[in-house]
C-alpha cells in the first residue's frame, strides 16, 4: 500500500541537514512527484546548498535508485549521505560536470533546478538537461520570481527572462496550429537566438505539458513513443439531433487554416520583431552574453551587430 504521508508532512518533520523551500512549493512537489512515490526513482537536483532537500527526497522516495545533487559551492564536497545519494561540485552547464552527472545516472525521472536563478542559466540548463529526462519524467524549476528582477537578468517585460522562455514553450507545444511556414527554431530565435546551438526542434515534441505555479514551473515529458500532437478527432454516441454532421468528423486529423496573411501570426506583425532583434535591443555590446558563455556579447552572439 502506498505511503499516504505527504511531501509537506515529511518536510515539516525533517530534522537533518537544513533545507530551504517556500511554503507554497511543498504541495506542488507532492502533486508533481506523487506518481513516482513507490518507484526506483533517479533524481537530480541542481543547487543543493546545505543538502537537506536530498535527505527529504530519500524519505519521500523510499525505493529510490539514485539521488544526485549538484552545486557550484566547493563546501558541498563535505556533505555526506547514506548509500545512493551522491553530490557533485561544479557548474551543471559545464560539459565536464554534466559528464560526471551522467556517469552516476544516465537518465532521470525527476530533475529540479534550484540553482543560480539567473535566466540564462535556467534556460541553458533546461536545453542541456531535458534530453536526460526519462519518458514521463518531470522537470521542475524553482524560484522563478527571480526572473522579474534585474539582478537575475529579468524584469516584468524582459523578453529573454526565464519565465518568458517557458511561456514561449506554451506556443511551442501548440506549434501544429500556427498555420505558418516558420517553425519552432525560427519562433524561439525572435527572443532567444543566443540559445539556437542548443535548440533541437524535435525535443519540444516531447513536452507533454507545462504548468505554472507561484514561482514554480513544472514541465512533464511525454510517455515513451508519444508526442504532444493533438491526435485524431474522436466522436462517440448515436444521437445527434442538433449537429448531425459532426459524426462525419470521427477519426479525422486536425485541419489547420493558412495563417500566413494573419498579421498577428506574422513574425514582422504587430509587436513582433525579426529573429535576434530583442537580444540586440536588450543587451549592451560590452555586457556579458546572456547565453552564459562568459564572453562579452559583442564577441559572442552579438558578433556582426
Amino acid at each position: 500500500m502506498a505511503d499516504e504521508t505527504t511531501f509537506s508532512d515529511l518536510y515539516a518533520a525533517h530534522r537533518g541537514k537544513v533545507s530551504d523551500k517556500w511554503e507554497s512549493y511543498l504541495p506542488v512537489y507532492d502533486e508533481a512527484f506523487r506518481a513516482f512515490r513507490d518507484k526506483p526513482v533517479d533524481l537530480l537536483e541542481i543547487g543543493i546548498q546545505n543538502g537537506g532537500s536530498l535527505e527529504v527526497y530519500a524519505r519521500y522516495f523510499p525505493r529510490f535508485n539514485k539521488i544526485v545533487g549538484c552545486d557550484i559551492d566547493p563546501k558541498c564536497a563535505g556533505l555526506t549521505y547514506d548509500s545512493g545519494i551522491e553530490v557533485i561540485v561544479g557548474d551543471c552547464n559545464d560539459a565536464v560536470t554534466r559528464h560526471r552527472i551522467t556517469t552516476l545516472a544516465p537518465a532521470f525521472d525527476i530533475i529540479i533546478d534550484d540553482g543560480s536563478h539567473t535566466s540564462s542559466d535556467i534556460i541553458t540548463t533546461f536545453l542541456k538537461y531535458f534530453s536526460l529526462l526519462k519518458s514521463g519524467g518531470v522537470f521542475l524549476i524553482e524560484d522563478m520570481h527571480a526572473s522579474y528582477w534585474q539582478r537575475w537578468q529579468g524584469g516584468l517585460f524582459h523578453p529573454e527572462s526565464s519565465i518568458a522562455f517557458f511561456k514561449a514553450l506554451i506556443d511551442v507545444v501548440n506549434a501544429e496550429h500556427w498555420g505558418i511556414s516558420e517553425g519552432v527554431a525560427e519562433f524561439l530565435a525572435v527572443n532567444f537566438s543566443g540559445y539556437l546551438p542548443l535548440i533541437r526542434p524535435a525535443m519540444f515534441a516531447e513536452i507533454g505539458s507545462i504548468s505554472f505555479h507561484n514561482s514554480v514551473c513544472v514541465v512533464r515529458k511525454t510517455e515513451a513513443g508519444k508526442t504532444n500532437g493533438l491526435g485524431r478527432r474522436i466522436v462517440k454516441g448515436v444521437e445527434a439531433s442538433v449537429a448531425e454532421r459532426i459524426k462525419l468528423g470521427d477519426n479525422s486529423p486536425p485541419v489547420v487554416p493558412n495563417e500566413r496573411t494573419n498579421p498577428w501570426s506574422s513574425f514582422g506583425g504587430p509587436g513582433r520583431g525579426k529573429p535576434g532583434d530583442a537580444r540586440a535591443a536588450s543587451v549592451g555590446r560590452n555586457q556579458p552574453c546572456p547565453c552564459g558563455s562568459g564572453k562579452k556579447y559583442k564577441y559572442c552572439h552579438g558578433q556582426g551587430g
